[in-house]
């Protein structure tokens, strides 16, 4: 395997493990991993805000404080239970936009000539 293929396959494995852009961040495509961290960023404000929206401040500042552990988990369980499909589209969303971060990095792989062979 050449070097190429080893970094395509690091960002691959970065990308799985800690989210979108993350590995377009090791194959150094700045606008393209600031592009995929915005949108995740952005799916989970979306969730947060429909979260505390449901759930109240108040809740909130009890955990911020370390008061409420154990509620707050007992809130977000509920919270799950009662917005079964605010969970699943933004799941499906989520999921979604990771899986296309890492074809998108095999797609720049491809134009980059990766997985062309060199004559010997």
């Amino acid at each position: 395997m050449n070097k190429d293929k080893i970094t395509l396959l690091l960002a691959s494995v970065v990308t799985l493990v800690l989210g979108p852009g993350a590995g377009h961040l090791i194959i150094k495509e700045w606008k393209r991993a600031i592009f995929f961290i915005t949108l995740a960023m952005a799916l989970f404000l979306m969730l947060a805000s429909t979260f505390v929206s449901s759930v109240g401040q108040e809740t909130l500042e009890a955990v911020a404080t370390f008061q409420n552990i154990e509620q707050f988990k007992n809130i977000y369980s509920k919270f799950q239970e009662e917005n079964p499909n605010t969970m699943l589209i933004f799941n499906i969303f989520f999921a979604a936009l990771w899986a296309y971060s890492i074809v998108d990095l095999f797609k720049i792989a491809r134009q980059k000539g990766v997985f062309t062979k060199k004559e010997q």
